[in-house]
């Protein structure tokens, strides 16, 4: 009966770490998709104004960079792996959630530096179009604040 116990136990840890698996994907998603959507708005000019969306991604993205800048793991990745430890210790590995899956879909032995770079400068250019091209309510609302 105790086995069986921890068997059920086990069992939840794992659903759980599965969710956050799918919330990290999720996550890194968006923040890739906010870096190419940022780009093509200087084309189709409308994303501009999408101020919820962009507010949401530059605030996310520069988590994501500063947490780069200062090599330090996203919080998902270190609850997906206190997760793991309590389901499977072998399932653990260390480092980052992109690294792992990303050097072993694509980049056998990519350095960790090779994703904290691009994800540092991508933090950088979002702030930038942020500040030169802010949404439409956003520049407004700061007009009423600081020019009035």
């Amino acid at each position: 009966m105790c086995y069986e116990g921890r068997d059920s136990l086990a069992m939840i840890y794992k659903v759980i770490v599965d969710t956050v698996v799918a919330i990290h994907l999720i996550w890194i998603i968006f923040m890739l998709a906010g870096f190419v959507l940022t780009i093509r708005g200087f084309w189709r000019q409308e994303f501009f104004n999408r101020w919820l969306f962009r507010t949401l991604h530059l605030g996310g993205i520069i988590f994501v960079g500063i947490l780069g800048l200062l090599g330090k793991y996203c919080p998902l990745t270190v609850w997906e792996n206190a997760l793991q430890a309590r389901y499977d210790p072998s399932l653990v590995y260390p480092g980052s959630f992109m690294i792992h899956y990303v050097e072993k879909l694509l980049y056998p032995g990519v350095h960790p530096l090779v994703i904290q770079i691009p994800t540092t400068l991508i933090a950088v250019f979002t702030v930038i179009v942020f500040i030169f091209r802010p949404p439409e309510k956003i520049r407004k609302a700061w007009e009423i604040l600081f020019v009035k």
